[in-house]
């Protein structure tokens, strides 16, 4: 899941994470404080280059409804699943990011948030 969109004003970059994830794909959980890394990459519908922070969730709580699900498909898939599939470069990175950052559990820094 590599939810995007913008933070807001009153909210952290952290926490504008949980919202997204949640808004596009109605899941919710446990953050990592630490970032996997800043990627870029251009929307879809202007080719405006845009910045990317991507944040490890564990998931806790999967929604039957949230804001976007008429518009979104909410999928999981193995890694070598995701590996295979069309998603863009900056994508698969974030992917690669967070397999090296889970095959050391001293590096995850799990955030409880309410």
């Amino acid at each position: 899941m590599f939810p995007k969109g913008g933070w807001e004003l009153d909210e952290t970059i952290e926490e504008a994470a949980e919202r997204e994830t949640f808004e596009e794909a109605g899941v919710a959980g446990v953050i990592d404080r630490e970032r996997l890394g800043k990627w870029c990459y251009k929307g879809k519908t202007n080719g405006i280059p845009h910045e990317g922070y991507m944040y490890p969730l564990f998931v806790t709580d999967q929604s039957e409804t949230w804001p976007e699900k008429n518009t979104r498909i909410r999928t999981w898939m193995k890694v070598d699943e995701a590996r295979a599939s069309n998603m863009p470069p900056w994508m698969k990175q974030a992917l690669e990011a967070l397999l090296v950052r889970l095959q050391n559990p001293l590096l995850m820094t799990w955030k409880v948030t309410q």
